[in-house]
């Protein structure tokens, strides 16, 4: 029986990647007109800011944290990576790492929505009772703002992100909190999310139900792994927890 039901958010519960590409040029655009960068250039530094701030982990913490074989949580600090970026351009660190900041997020959070379907199938999670967790590698202030943005915040009974427990998915002390959140055993879980290794076989290697989100793969027409649990669409969520017999 399922009685939480844990989601990731970016490319889960909306499609991210577009966004962020707008989001991204905004930025860069934005430090041409007030830093003199062409935006070309801002834009490798910001790209190449992702591997350089954790480079700059103490390796003891990189050795804990098993850097090279996942992320470390700061790499999604775009405070950070702005913090990098203006280094390496030589450029004065404030305001505009905060600027630069607001001009990133608040151009992304103005271009999200839910993806089909989302909401309905929560709505039908709250009327079984099942909870509804976050369990997403990144930076807790700006994932409660998204989940604000995208009209869910009144869904959502608890979340974990990276920056909480020190570690990234698929790690199993990242799982160990969300089934510590959750108050259920992990037989008694469901995890979705889109990333096979971090999202849906992390999740199984911690003993929870998974399901991976690949709608767009699916799409596309790519042949799936008759072995591997896929949620195709947020729509087919109900009538698979019916035969899990919830």
């Amino acid at each position: 029986m399922i009685r939480a039901v844990i989601y990731d958010l970016d490319d889960t519960l909306y499609d991210f990647k577009t966004p962020n590409v707008h989001a991204q040029q905004n930025l860069c655009r934005e430090a041409e007109r007030r830093l003199g960068v062409p935006a070309e250039e801002f834009e490798q530094v910001f790209i190449e800011s992702y591997h350089a701030v954790a480079d700059r982990t103490p390796q003891d913490l990189r050795d804990q944290l098993q850097a090279g074989e996942r992320d470390l949580y700061a790499m999604h600090s775009r405070s950070l990576r702005l913090n990098y970026t203006l280094e390496k351009l030589r450029k004065p660190l404030l305001p505009y790492a905060v600027d630069l900041y607001n001009c990133y997020w608040e151009d992304l959070l103005a271009n999200i929505k839910p993806e089909p379907h989302l909401t309905e199938t929560l709505d039908w999670l709250k009327a079984k009772g099942i909870r509804i967790g976050i369990g997403s590698n990144m930076m807790a202030r700006i994932q409660y703002r998204k989940l604000i943005n995208l009209g869910l915040a009144d869904y959502i009974d608890f979340a974990v992100t990276s920056d909480e427990t020190a570690f990234d998915k698929p790690d199993p002390r990242f799982f160990r909190m969300v089934l510590d959140k959750a108050g259920y055993p992990a037989e008694e879980c469901l995890f979705i999310g889109d990333n096979r290794k971090r999202d849906y076989e992390g999740a199984k290697a911690s003993g929870l139900h998974a399901l991976w989100y690949q709608p767009e793969r699916l799409a596309a027409g790519e042949e799936i792994a008759p072995d591997l649990q896929v949620l195709r669409d947020h729509a087919e969520l109900p009538a698979i927890l019916e035969r899990m017999g919830i």
